[in-house]
């Protein structure tokens, strides 16, 4: 036995001896050649075998490789593989260089799907991640403002959280929506704005916003803008509009795990104002007949007489400022205020005027992102939180954002990737905007007394807890009149919104063949949103509380096959044929009091004085697609590219529920014809060609009209017909979209330039048309009407300046003109009204833009001389007219970026030209005596003589001069009487009233100013790629329309109804700060 075990023991020494011969033992380390870090997660792998071993945290490997191996392959995602000859070495360190792809510009089409710019026969523009992210904007939408051509974007920049409008090529719908589709890594997404119709128009409510806002910007990656029908017409209905597609960041291309992390700062600060006069206060003047003393009351309080204001009129009529005057302030009534009880002042402007309300609003934004990277597997998991403090008391916001983006290879044949998002929107104290009684701007400017000093205000509550407020019903008498305490509406009727939100997907790639994949996904937008009002007890209007919550859920399951093959050597062939189902499920609930509130500070639904009314309302839509795409490619040089797409809609009738929208398109790259290929002047030239048609169906249930319930009769159920007569015909809107283009590059890329012209026409059109009330109904939907746009897209490019030092200059320009006209409406039919404030109305009307702005106008003659009466006052139209439209005639945009050893300075230049607006903060801020122009000149004492001649009407209609004392004059005589300042600013209501406050909104801005600097990597120990830069946002205006003080480029919601200014929100001028790095 003792003999078998030394046998045994000696054959084992000799087994292990000969394995040690046969085998060698390496080990080295990774580094990158960008940074000199050391690399995990590479792979070493012995050429022609299987023996392997990745490196460690550090770069390091180890591994025994048989003698007889000669080469040690390394690879890793994003980097050069390399076969190094081991050469009989035990140490082989080796640097990894990253690997630069040799192919034309790429970006993000239809369905996700990656192609060669050079092979798209239509408009396509690029944003990348460094251009969206410098200037610190919350909103996404805000971001691409004059970055790219046709698309027209304008933002709500007082209202934290606030609606952005955006339109590419123009108005397409008359009722529906003009919003583009906006879709994230393939999740198409709810754009939605709940705001009310009031809020829409300009009348008052509050703006909380559009829902894309709901993407973060530290997340994106690219944005790609598919403008044209060629370019969207896979998305079929919801893409009528256009589409803007985003892509997320993923896991970095990097070694193993790195960490980057972003902190910024912004302040801003009250930027545009209407002028206010200074030499005249509130109230009215008393003259000295009507027991006035020097224009004030005069009232006996305790034995004494003092002089009060009229504090119940909210206008500023009031006296002359003067020092030598003392009267009692409205704060000087309330015993328990010892400061200010009794306490007599001088009577001149208010040391804190309206601007001591706007503070300073500090917005903070931190992210923090996670992302690793092996051979076979990425992820990228972030999380941004950002807070607001806004310009307004009381005006708070909180966004808490999660990511993650997975992918992974499980086999040499299945990929499978995810992407998840968390989005958690609080806002509390959002400022009411337009005509609101809550809207402390509309107070300010347009029914206000200037002599409100605002620090006074600060003290807006009694010790009962009551309303103190400027606009009592009478010096003896507190009770609010008209208008709340501005503090007490921030602070005591402040609404509350809350929204969690969850969109993403998942999905999986099959490798079929090295030509064929197929892809499966499904893809999810929910979100759960509540919205609370209220009015305190105590406050002018009625006290109320109201909630509203709203469930949306939308689901999509796509599946595509997907082929890229090289039929030839000269012929290529990318194909794709796939299916959708659509699911969407929408439910709102809620309710509100009724007569007031019974106990203060409680705010439910029980605490309403009467029952609180209740609502709740659902709706399903499910959309089935069957759609397919193949581009032919013949030398790089000539594309050829067809779409079909098949919706079935549940919203339309059964048996016009099927519609396709196909699409045609070619590009001829002409630089790689054998005579231009290779030279250096022109570096490419494409033509491109197009046409497509995409649609548009409506919304759930318009197309069976049921009865509509009401409180019950007793016991007994209570219906009625509903307003508007249903439609079981009902068919898709309907566009044709022509596009045609060039591309050119000079000068190796030095100088590029794309053109394009499109002509798009919408028919079918989904009308709520006005019929006879003796139908039971007030309206009927119909298929009616046509639009067309029709314009130009530029976009230029150029470095003029790249040296060798490391100075560039480079110049974007982009520009953009739509012709929109609304060419038919419905038989009998030749305008639809929009919306109406205070008659003036929004209008789609035949042979006008949409948008067309009507009111009662001036009468003017031949040579355009305004007409005045005998009484010295403008005479008006009988009847109201267009005086233009809010669409813009164009747009344009310039960006200069200069870059030197790391620092990096950028300004943007926007511009407009055309598009009008109705003021109504000019309207009644006149009227009330607030503004500047009420007090030039010294019209209070002198009066103003108007701009006209003398003229009337007659029975047809057509002018007819006068002399000044009424009898006819055989040409125009220029007025000469005088009326009194207020007449003059009361007609700003009664006289030629759009004529009066409708603007041009021209505008050039200075949108933005940028500067960075990358740190060396010498100076920033363990952190890499550190980059700290300010920036500044909405800095100057030039350009606007005379009598224009305020930013012309205004918003009151994402919706059709624009061109009324009810109480704009004041524009905003931010500073910020922002430093990245990572490790």
């Amino acid at each position: 036995m003792k003999k078998l075990s030394v046998f045994l023991a000696g054959l084992l020494l000799a087994g292990i001896t000969l394995v040690q011969a046969q085998t060698v033992r390496i080990a080295g380390t990774v580094t990158s050649a960008e940074d000199g870090m050391p690399m995990p997660g590479v792979s070493v792998i012995v050429k022609g075998t299987t023996i392997g071993a990745t490196t460690n945290v550090d770069g390091k490997y180890e591994l025994a490789v048989p003698a007889s191996a000669e080469t040690l392959i390394f690879s890793f995602v994003g980097f050069k593989t390399q076969e190094v000859a081991i050469a009989g070495r035990s140490v082989i360190d080796v640097v990894m260089e990253t690997e630069a792809v040799q192919m034309g510009e790429v970006v993000v089409t239809a369905l996700g799907i990656t192609r060669e710019k050079k092979a798209l026969g239509y408009a396509v523009q690029d944003v990348k991640a460094d251009e969206l992210n410098k200037s610190g904007q919350t909103n996404v939408l805000n971001t691409l403002t004059g970055k790219v051509a046709g698309v027209q974007i304008v933002g709500a920049s007082g209202n934290t959280g606030g609606s952005a409008k955006v339109l590419i090529r123009g108005v397409a719908s008359v009722s529906g929506s003009n919003d583009p589709l906006f879709v994230v890594d393939g999740v198409p997404l709810s754009n939605a704005n709940f705001n009310s119709y009031y809020a829409n128009v300009g009348a008052g409510g509050y703006d909380y916003g559009n829902l894309a806002q709901d993407i973060n910007p530290e997340d994106i990656e690219s944005v790609s803008v598919l403008k044209g029908a060629s370019a969207s017409a896979l998305y079929g209905t919801r893409a009528l509009n256009g589409v803007i597609l985003i892509t997320t960041k993923k896991g970095a291309q990097k070694k193993g795990i790195g960490v980057t992390v972003n902190s910024g700062v912004a302040f801003e600060k009250v930027a545009y104002l209407p002028k206010v006069q200074k030499l005249y206060g509130g109230g009215i003047t008393i003259d000295d007949a009507n027991g006035g003393v020097n224009g004030f009351e005069q009232v006996n309080i305790g034995g004494k007489d003092y002089l009060v204001v009229n504090y119940q009129t909210d206008e500023s009529w009031g006296p002359r400022y003067d020092p030598n005057i003392r009267v009692l302030p409205w704060n000087a009534f309330d015993a328990w205020d010892t400061k200010n009880y009794l306490v007599e002042k001088p009577w001149v402007y208010p040391k804190n005027d309206f601007n001591y309300f706007f503070q300073t609003g500090v917005s903070y934004t931190n992210s923090v992102a996670v992302n690793g990277t092996t051979d076979k597997s990425s992820f990228r998991l972030s999380y941004t939180n950002m807070t607001i403090d806004g310009y307004m008391p009381g005006n708070e916001m909180k966004r808490n954002t999660l990511n993650f983006n997975g992918t992974s290879k499980i086999s040499k044949y299945l990929e499978a990737s995810t992407n998840i998002n968390y989005v958690r929107n609080w806002a509390k104290g959002r400022p009411e905007t337009g005509y609101g009684d809550m809207n402390p701007v509309m107070r300010m400017f347009q029914w206000g007394q200037t002599s409100t000093d605002y620090k006074d205000l600060k003290a807006y509550k009694n010790p009962d807890g009551t309303q103190r407020t400027w606009n009592r019903v009478a010096w003896d008498d507190p009770t609010p009149m008209y208008s709340d305490n501005p503090y007490w509406s921030s602070y005591e009727n402040a609404p509350e919104d809350v929204r969690d939100r969850y969109f993403g997907n998942i999905g999986l790639t099959a490798n079929i063949t090295d030509w064929l994949k197929a892809r499966g996904r499904i893809n999810m937008d929910h979100f759960n949103y509540t919205i609370e009002e209220r009015s305190a007890i105590g406050s002018q209007a009625l006290p109320f509380y109201s909630i509203a919550t709203r469930i949306f859920t939308e689901m999509n399951y796509e599946f595509m096959f997907l082929v890229n093959k090289n039929i030839t050597e000269d012929i290529t062939l990318n194909a794709m044929l796939g299916a959708n189902r659509m699911e969407q499920k929408y439910a709102l609930s809620g309710g509100y009091t009724q007569g007031g509130l019974l106990l203060r500070n409680w705010y439910s639904l029980s605490n309403s004085a009467v029952p609180a009314g209740v609502y709740d309302s659902k709706s399903e839509k499910r959309i089935n697609s069957v759609f397919g795409s193949a581009t032919l490619g013949f030398k790089g040089m000539i594309y050829l590219d067809f779409t079909m797409r098949g919706d079935w809609s549940s919203t339309l009738p059964e048996e016009n529920n099927f519609y396709t929208y196909p699409s045609a398109t070619t590009s001829f790259i002409f630089t790689e014809l054998p005579g231009l290929k290779d030279q250096n002047i022109l570096s490419f030239g494409k033509i491109r060609l197009n046409w497509a048609q995409v649609g548009g169906d409506t919304n759930p249930y318009s197309t069976a009209t049921v009865f509509v319930p009401l409180d019950n009769f007793g016991t007994d159920p209570n219906y009625r017909l509903p307003t508007t007569l249903n439609n079981p015909n009902l068919k898709p809107e309907k566009t044709t979209s022509f596009e045609v283009g060039t591309e050119l590059k000079f000068l190796n890329n030095r100088l590029g330039i794309d053109f394009t012209y499109y002509n798009n026409q919408t028919v079918n059109q989904i009308i709520p048309v006005p019929t006879s009330a003796t139908t039971g109904y007030t309206s009927q939907i119909i298929n009616a009407g046509k639009i067309t746009n029709k314009g130009i897209e530029l976009l230029v490019t150029g470095t003029p300046v790249h040296m060798e030092n490391g100075f560039s200059w480079d110049v974007t320009l982009n520009f953009a003109k739509n012709d929109n006209r609304i060419n038919e409406l419905a038989p009998g039919v030749n305008t639809y009204r929009l919306a109406s404030l205070f008659g003036v109305e929004v209008h789609a009307q035949e042979g006008e833009k949409f948008g067309t702005i009507k009111g009662y106008n001036y009468v003017t003659d031949a040579n355009g001389y305004k007409i005045v009466g005998t009484d010295g006052r403008y005479i008006q139209k009988a009847t109201i007219e267009s005086v233009g439209s809010y669409l813009p005639d164009w747009n344009a945009g310039l960006t200069n970026t200069f870059r030197y050893k790391g620092i990096e300075l950028s300004a943007q230049i926007d511009m407009q030209k055309g598009g009008r607006m109705f003021s109504l903060t000019h309207m009644w801020g006149t009227y009330s005596g607030i503004l500047e122009r009420t007090a030039v000149n010294n019209i209070r004492e002198d009066g103003i003589v108007l701009d006209g001649v003398y003229g009337k009407l007659d029975e047809n209609g057509n002018v007819v001069y006068l002399n000044a004392d009424g009898t006819d004059a055989t040409g125009p005589i220029m007025n000469e009487i005088v009326i009194p300042a207020e007449r003059w600013a009361w007609d700003h209501y009664s006289r030629a009233r759009a004529g009066q406050n409708t603007f041009d909104t021209d505008y050039i801005k200075l949108r933005e100013v940028r500067i960075g600097y990358n740190l060396p990597k010498k100076y920033t120990g363990p952190f890499n790629n550190v980059k700290i830069s300010a920036y500044g946002r909405n800095l100057a205006i030039w350009g606007r329309a005379e009598g224009v003080d305020w930013d012309p480029e205004y918003v009151h919601g994402s919706g059709n109804i624009q061109g009324i200014e009810g109480g704009a929100l004041p524009s905003l001028r931010t500073f910020g700060f922002n430093l990245t790095f990572d490790f």
